[in-house]
């Protein structure tokens, strides 16, 4: 046993691994500094399957992990089929680690409390610490996960795909850790700095997901989610509604997207953004970066000395993205890896559906297994 994490026998997926793909999950759970980050392996038990090592995948802002784990019809944690971005990469031969963020309340409440005997919250309330900023990720988090997950997999290098914010606290990790065990980095809608429209919704998103999280409640005790009046309420929702609202173009192309995903996006994956982390981000759209000039000069360039490593960086980005605009993706390629050729994809997508539209599976997920199994082949 590997100090600091805890085997846990999983209950959502517990069931023999099913042909063809034979995937099955693992719960890891590390603690670090008086904190618990969760952390769900997904990987193959097939036979004679290429091993193309170990990938960690970190979501966006205000979502937890599993949306990795969201299939091509909105469905969302099934492991008998190989439509999830997660899946993918596993039933391919990737042996894949989810990272849920220290913020991902509701993954905690729903499940880690319930069903984690080793967790420190189990049957507890857990409740995100009060000052947690964008320093606990880059600087406590990230770096834990980064060496647990070496040691945990027996490898010394991992690539990392991080979607929105969980690019942007790959780039933060890497401009101050040259020799960091990340070989390959995928980033997905990922700007240097969010567009400061997304800072206007933060308070409505982080209402609604309060709102439809109230079932996390620990009076509830292990009622399942499917029985909880507010996440049928989520279901009946009407379909117009669902995709055509005065905010989803914000956030995705309404044409681009199933009702069933937006419906698994509002009752699973939305997570309410510590207020701490968007006074931080809200102040780095405002300054036009750190809070300094200094520190601004240090960060750029910490990252343009990722231009000599031998570390491989994959740009991907959404033409219709409001959040993570096109010219933000472009001025971090441009920082990081400006002449590395085919390192930036475009998709016809808004930033949500940019990770979990009708297209990511052809323009975003195979492109990536196919440049992750290259550069992990050579």
């Amino acid at each position: 046993m590997i100090p600091g994490w805890n085997k846990i026998r999983g209950l959502v997926d517990d069931h023999a691994p099913a042909p063809p793909y034979f995937l099955n999950s693992q719960d890891l759970l590390l603690h670090k500094e008086g904190r618990e980050i969760f952390i769900k392996r997904i990987f193959s038990t097939a036979d004679n399957l290429p091993k193309y090592g170990t990938v960690v995948m970190s979501p966006g802002i205000s979502c937890n992990a599993n949306v990795f784990r969201i299939d091509d019809s909105g469905k969302c944690l099934a492991l008998d089929h190989n439509r999830s971005f997660a899946n993918l990469l596993a039933s391919e031969g990737f042996d894949v680690y989810l990272y849920h963020p220290g913020y991902a309340e509701r993954v905690f409440n729903r499940y880690v409390c319930r069903r984690c005997k080793d967790s420190i919250y189990y049957k507890k309330r857990f409740r995100v610490y009060p000052h947690y900023g964008y320093g606990n990720l880059t600087n406590v988090e990230v770096p834990a996960v980064i060496d647990a997950v070496c040691a945990h997999s027996g490898t010394k290098t991992i690539s990392w795909i991080g979607y929105s914010l969980g690019g942007m606290i790959a780039y933060s990790h890497l401009s101050k850790t040259k020799s960091s065990p990340i070989k390959n980095l995928v980033t997905i809608g990922s700007p240097m700095a969010f567009n400061q429209i997304f800072f206007r919704f933060i308070p409505y998103v982080n209402f609604a997901s309060k709102i439809l999280g109230l079932e996390e409640d620990a009076l509830l005790g292990n009622i399942s989610q499917n029985l909880v009046p507010l996440t049928r309420t989520i279901r009946a929702l009407p379909d117009w509604f669902i995709r055509f609202n005065l905010i989803s173009p914000y956030l995705f192309q309404p044409l681009n997207i199933n009702n069933n995903t937006v419906r698994t996006m509002l009752g699973q994956i939305i997570e309410p953004m510590p207020k701490s982390l968007q006074r931080f981000f809200s102040d780095f759209i405002q300054k036009g970066g750190y809070s300094s000039q200094e520190k601004i000069n240090n960060y750029l360039n910490g990252l343009r000395t990722l231009r000599k490593t031998r570390k491989n960086f994959l740009f991907i980005y959404g033409t219709g993205d409001l959040i993570a605009t096109p010219e933000s993706v472009f001025l971090a390629r441009e920082v990081i890896s400006p002449a590395v050729p085919d390192n930036l994809v475009a998709s016809p997508a808004g930033h949500i559906d940019l990770i979990v539209g009708k297209n990511a599976i052809e323009k975003v997920w195979k492109p990536t297994l196919e440049w992750l199994k290259d550069k992990n082949s050579s």
